[in-house]
C-alpha cells in the first residue's frame, strides 16, 4: 500500500491497491481516472469583472473550513460569476483535483450530473456511488451547485462535508433548510463606488460615454447585470453615452 501525498488541505491518507484505488467499499478502475479533472460548464469570467467582498470571503472560509458555503441574493447580483471566479481561480491553481460545476435548477439535473461524474471517476453511473466516492477519497475536490430553486431539490444529494472537499451554492433564496449546518455569504448590488469603477472599466476609453455615469447606475439599482446590459448597449451602439441610455430607459424608446 502506498500513502498518498498530501499536496494542500488536511486529509487522512488512504491505501492505493496495485488494481486499482480503494476509497471506503468504493474500488476505482484506474483506466477511468484522468486527474485533474473536471465537469460540467463553469461560466467565464464577466468582462472588466470586479475583486467583491464577497469573493474574499468565499475564498477564505473554503480555505479554512469545509462547512459548505451558501452564496445568497437576489437575480443579476453576482452570485454566480462569485463562485465561477473562484472555481476557475482554484483550477488554474491547481488546487482542486476534481472540480464539478452543477447547474442544479432541478433535482434531475443534480442527480444526472452526479452520474455522470460517477462515471467518471468510479466508471459506474450513479449519483449515491458518487457521493460515497466524495466521502472516502483523498483527493481535492470542489463541488458547486449553482442556481438552486429549492432546497428539497438537493435532499440527499448534498455533498459529504470532508478535509478533502468544499462546497458552494448559490440560491436565491434563505430557507432554513438551506442555511442549517452551512455558512451563508450574502451577494448585494454593488456599491455606488464599485459601479463607478465598473462603469470606467468598460466604457472609460472613451470618457465621454461616461457622461451620467453615476446617475445611471442609480437608475438601475446598481445592479451588476442591469449595468453589464447598459455598458454592452452603449459599446455596440456609437454615440451613445451613460445619459443617452438613461433618457432611452425613461422614454421607453428601445430599437426593434
Amino acid at each position: 500500500m502506498t500513502s498518498v501525498e498530501n499536496t494542500g488541505w488536511a486529509w487522512a491518507d488512504h491505501g492505493v491497491a496495485v488494481s486499482g484505488s480503494v476509497y471506503g467499499n468504493i474500488t476505482v478502475n484506474a483506466a477511468m481516472q484522468s486527474w485533474p479533472h473536471r465537469l460540467g460548464v463553469v461560466p467565464v469570467p464577466a468582462d472588466r469583472r470586479i475583486d467583491r467582498p464577497a469573493d474574499r470571503r468565499l475564498a477564505g472560509a473554503l480555505a479554512a473550513d469545509p462547512t459548505p458555503e451558501v452564496l445568497v441574493g437576489l437575480g443579476g447580483v453576482g452570485k454566480t460569476q462569485a463562485a465561477a471566479n473562484l472555481a476557475n481561480r482554484w483550477w488554474d491553481e491547481g488546487k482542486v483535483d476534481l472540480l464539478v460545476w452543477v447547474t442544479a435548477t432541478t433535482r434531475s439535473d443534480i442527480v444526472a450530473t452526479y452520474a455522470q461524474a460517477a462515471a467518471d471517476v468510479t466508471g459506474v453511473a450513479d449519483a449515491d456511488r458518487f457521493l460515497a466516492w466524495l466521502a472516502a477519497t483523498p483527493r481535492r475536490w470542489l463541488v458547486v451547485l449553482d442556481g438552486l430553486t429549492e432546497p428539497g431539490q438537493a435532499r440527499g444529494l448534498w455533498p459529504p462535508i470532508t478535509a478533502a472537499g468544499r462546497t458552494v451554492i448559490t440560491a436565491r433564496r434563505r430557507d432554513s433548510s438551506l442555511l442549517a449546518g452551512r455558512n451563508e455569504i450574502p451577494v448585494g448590488a454593488f456599491t455606488p463606488e464599485e459601479a463607478a469603477g465598473y462603469l470606467t472599466g468598460k466604457l472609460g476609453d472613451r470618457p465621454s460615454r461616461l457622461a451620467e455615469a453615476a446617475e445611471l447606475a442609480a437608475d438601475l439599482g446598481h445592479l451588476p447585470l442591469a449595468l453589464a446590459q447598459a455598458a454592452a448597449f452603449i459599446l455596440d451602439q456609437k454615440g451613445t453615452d451613460c445619459a443617452g441610455y438613461r433618457r432611452r430607459l425613461r422614454s421607453a424608446a428601445w430599437p426593434r
